[in-house]
């Protein structure tokens, strides 16, 4: 192992860092606007970015991480997951280089 650790452990660093993105936005933000436990279908609306200037070949991680975090503390407070769906949308941020997502995902 090198001093800096391997590539595989800076990745796996990494993807850790965005899960506890995601679970952070799901306190702060998401939470609070979560339909009551009543059995019934519900949906969230989540709007993230990409990657800035991600243009190759590769997990998306930071989606990837974000998203897990919050349908993980979702799950861990007892919803259910029915279905996550997302759309992608080119051009987006201040210099036009991001992507963006719209995740929709249906729980009850």
């Amino acid at each position: 192992m090198g001093l800096f650790g391997s590539r595989e452990e800076k990745l796996e660093n990494k993807a850790q860092q965005y899960r506890n993105a995601g679970l952070f936005q799901y306190n702060d933000n998401i939470k609070a606007s979560l339909a009551p436990k009543d059995g019934k279908l519900h949906v969230l609306m989540v709007n993230s970015f990409s990657k800035w200037l991600n243009q190759t070949f590769e997990c998306e991680n930071k989606y990837s991480g974000q998203i897990d975090g919050i349908v993980t503390a979702m799950q861990d407070d007892g919803y259910e997951i029915v279905d996550v769906k997302f759309n992608s949308i080119q051009g987006q941020g201040l210099t036009g280089n991001m992507e963006g997502f719209h995740t929709l995902i249906l729980y009850r």
